[in-house]
């Protein structure tokens, strides 16, 4: 049980006989636990992983055949788990709970969110780590309506805020800007000019990554005429994407990320840009197939931490999904350790390019002849 878990557990009155809707970043799978006595429980992932965490294994999962840009939903007598930018719950709560995310902006669009569709005079309880912004989220709360610190101990803080008349009003800009007016953003990369949708808490969400720009225009240097089948892995906004649907329109491209944010904003995106690609939730390579390219700008941040977990599971299980002949390509800060990792999984690997910043890596399922 995580420290938040512990916290929660010693408020049994924000469940008991309450329709909740809770939401966020969850540490563990506990909230059915600690809402056992709850009247109905919605619970709403943004993360895929999360949600996958906390469904039956043997829920369907989505495939790479599947262009369906649905939420997920499982449903379980009381309780209702959903995967998508927006929760669905079947009884309109009477509570929320937030597990604070490390990500400023999200945490301001769950609150907008939870006021505007809690009654007023509903409560809404938001918890984070003492090491994950509360005090931001302090000064966030006062500003959405009546606040305080419920609770505290077990190195978190639970906060509760009163929805007012007043907070529901200014939570009326907490829906996404609408698929038919996306807001977005231009960015030229060589000689393509994309518009690329922007989504609160989404990798380069308004503006386009140096990283990125650096990976995609060393690409005019690659034979890749015999290239007909692409994934990018942890799409972000699908820039990398929508730009080699441009780049190669005969290919097959498929964008995969945990972040349903980023999901809906690569939609967004191949949309604004009349690409057609196919948009999959996805950790990392989990539910994906093989092929011919894997190209990926990985994350190594949660919050400010340095987390290097998923980025080298990507190196080791890329074999797998790469066809004969098939190869890697990701970008990375140059002081990133990852050269040795891709030597073990990989053929042939090493460094095609690189400047102050970044270093473009390459690794070949089999040596080239």
């Amino acid at each position: 049980m995580s420290l938040k878990s512990e916290l929660l557990s010693r408020h049994p009155e924000i469940f008991e006989d309450h329709d909740v809707l809770a939401m966020g970043f969850f540490p563990d799978s506990e909230i059915t636990v600690l809402a056992r006595n709850a009247r109905s429980l919605c619970v709403w992932c943004t993360d895929y992983a999360q949600f996958r965490n906390l469904v039956p294994a043997n829920f369907a999962s989505p495939d790479s055949d599947n262009t369906s840009n649905q939420d997920l939903i499982f449903q379980n007598k009381n309780q209702t788990f959903v995967f998508g930018t927006a929760p669905k719950p079947v009884t309109r709560p009477s509570k929320a709970l937030i597990y604070m995310s490390k990500n400023k902006k999200e945490n301001i669009f769950y609150i907008r969110t939870a006021c505007s569709i809690l009654p007023e005079n509903s409560e809404v309880f938001v918890i984070g780590g003492n090491d994950e912004g509360v005090r931001g989220m302090e000064t966030i709360l006062k500003n959405s309506g009546p606040s305080e610190k419920y609770d505290y101990g077990r190195k978190c803080t639970l906060f509760r805020l009163l929805v007012t008349g007043t907070s529901r009003n200014d939570a009326s800009s907490a829906s996404l800007s609408t698929e038919a007016s996306p807001e977005y953003y231009r960015a030229e990369i060589g000689n393509t000019d994309l518009k690329v949708a922007m989504i609160p808490g989404v990798f380069s969400m308004d503006r386009a990554d140096a990283g990125t720009i650096f990976l995609l225009e060393n690409l005019k240097d690659l034979d890749l005429s015999r290239i007909n089948s692409i994934l990018d892995a942890g799409t972000g906004s699908g820039i990398i994407a929508v730009f080699l649907k441009k780049l190669l329109p005969h290919a097959r491209i498929t964008a995969v990320d945990v972040s349903a944010f980023a999901l809906e904003a690569t939609r967004r995106t191949a949309i604004l840009n009349n690409a057609e690609i196919t948009v999959i939730p996805s950790d990392m390579l989990e539910n994906t197939a093989r092929y011919d390219l894997i190209i990926s700008n990985p994350p190594f941040h949660v919050g400010k931490r340095q987390v290097f977990g998923p980025v080298l599971n990507l190196i080791r299980d890329c074999p797998r999904h790469l066809l004969p002949g098939g190869f890697f390509l990701m970008v990375a800060n140059t002081f990133l350790p990852y050269e040795n990792h891709l030597s073990q999984a990989f053929c042939k690997s090493g460094i095609k390019n690189r400047n102050s910043q970044y270093k473009i890596l390459y690794g070949f399922t089999k040596s080239l002849s």
